[in-house]
């Protein structure tokens, strides 16, 4: 039985399977990608620099985690400039 059955049978409620965002380093100009990542999210500037910063850094960053909905109209909002986003 997996985590997921074991926590649905316990509460008898079925919990969201919780999901990350994950923004990839792009060759966007960095105040499109700010601007972007505000419009998306409503992160105030210096988490939408942080997430960038990091993505620009190691590759790849976590923009947030929660349910797949959710995470999804983000990512419909990120990737009108074409940045490269996954739902993992």
């Amino acid at each position: 039985m997996s985590t997921k059955e074991k926590e649905s049978s316990a509460t008898g409620v079925d919990t969201p399977e919780l999901r990350k965002l994950i923004l990839f380093n792009s060759s966007h100009l960095w105040d499109e990608v700010i601007i972007q990542l505000q419009k998306a999210t409503g992160f105030d500037v210096l988490q939408c620099e942080q997430i960038a910063i990091i993505a620009h850094t190691k590759g790849k960053a976590t923009v947030k985690s929660g349910g797949y909905d959710e995470l999804s109209r983000i990512n419909s909002v990120l990737r009108e400039i074409n940045l490269i986003t996954e739902i993992k």
